[in-house]
């Protein structure tokens, strides 16, 4: 029986304890209109078909021997996935993981963590992600290290100087080195493909010519940077295309005892490396605006992370960012609108097409403090 939110659900085999700190009713809404995907969050949420699967995970694949009580936690729900804390109690104490169960059948973003976690980004890497640590098919669960740490975004809104610079250098080094070193694998965003990629898709671009008709000081700009980006894709310059993260951003690096890890694999792809750049200077701006009240309030940092990524990692990946640093502002912009938020949106969108235009702070990265050493991450085909 259930005793409230926290209590205790029922007991297995009179030797498992299964909790909940999240009320199934709640997360089983998340998913109630994503192809079936409540079937198998409910199934999650049950705590026997639950403990029956991680049982066998954790006493046959990760040497956790006698499983005694498991607790699971809905952590956040998106339209496709929802994100659940999975705790488990064996002989040797707790063991606390990060289950996403998704609305579709999902084992290729566990076999790219793998793929990626075996080119250098393990556990004890200074440079990582989650170690992946199972995929359970009947349940469409993907199981992951749960990560204790501070977020980049945390660290950029209160640290000092020395540690916000010290944060954007490491984002910076990480994203270089899986640029240089990881594996290829995923769709393909082909420039030429970017406006019917999941980012700018049909969907986006109806919502931003809606809004154009609409008429309005803020449809306009989002009507000219949309029309000034689709010119901008025919002229972009050619570069070897590397792994990708789609969705690259403070808000998804943590620092960890000594680890800088990159969390949420479910975009990764393979693109142009000016992508992921472009990501995480617009997200940054995006995040100043919100959290600090000024758009250009982490400028110092956008630098930093910039130059820092240059001198280590290869030049030529800033050969289309304004395109794509441009494209990630319009995207922003669209979730801004979506969240009542249109003095923010306008400000995005301002901030897109100075970018485009060349008139973006980091159009000439000059970062005056705390500079980086200029060692270069090996590329594949460094001998």
């Amino acid at each position: 029986m259930s005793n409230g939110k926290y209590g205790t659900l029922r007991y297995l085999e009179d030797t498992v304890s299964c909790r909940q700190f999240a009320e199934p009713e709640s997360a089983r809404d998340c998913l109630h209109n994503a192809d079936n995907g409540a079937t198998t969050l409910s199934e999650v949420f049950t705590p026997k078909a639950l403990a029956e699967h991680l049982r066998l995970f954790a006493e046959t694949h990760w040497n956790w021997e006698g499983v005694e009580e498991i607790k699971v936690g809905l952590l956040r729900c998106k339209a496709h996935r929802c994100t659940a804390e999975v705790n488990l109690r064996c002989n040797n104490g707790w063991h606390s993981l990060i289950g996403k169960v998704y609305a579709i059948d999902r084992p290729d973003v566990f076999q790219a963590m793998e793929r990626i976690r075996l080119a250098g980004f393990g556990a004890q890497d200074e440079f990582s992600i989650p170690q992946p640590l199972a995929y359970v098919p009947a349940l469409r669960l993907l199981l992951q290290e749960k990560v204790e740490g501070q977020r980049a975004k945390e660290i950029f809104t209160t640290g000092d100087e020395w540690s916000c610079t010290a944060t954007a250098e490491r984002c910076a080094r990480w994203l270089a080195r899986f640029h240089a070193t990881a594996p290829k694998a995923g769709p393909i965003l082909e420039p030429c493909e970017y406006f019917s990629s999941d980012e700018m898709s049909e969907k986006k671009q109806r919502w931003l010519r809606t809004l154009a008709e609409s008429g309005g000081r803020v449809a306009d700009k989002a009507a000219r940077l949309l029309g000034a980006l689709e010119d901008a894709a025919s002229t972009l310059r050619p570069v070897e295309m590397c792994a990708g993260h789609g969705s690259y951003s403070a808000s998804h690096i943590i620092q960890a005892n000594g680890r800088t890890v990159v969390i949420d694999w479910d975009g990764y792809d393979v693109a142009d490396p000016a992508r992921d750049l472009g990501r995480f200077l617009a997200a940054l701006r995006h995040f100043a605006l919100g959290r600090l009240g000024s758009i250009r309030a982490l400028d110092a940092m956008a630098e930093v992370f910039l130059n820092t990524y240059l001198e280590v990692g290869e030049p030529e990946a800033a050969r289309n960012l304004r395109f794509y640093e441009a494209g990630a502002s319009l995207a922003l912009a669209k979730h801004a609108y979506f969240h009542g938020r249109l003095e923010k949106m306008e400000a995005t969108l301002d901030e897109g097409l100075r970018v485009l235009e060349g008139k973006g702070a980091t159009e000439t990265p000059q970062a005056n403090r705390l500079r980086p050493s200029k060692q270069r991450h090996p590329q594949p085909n460094d001998p």
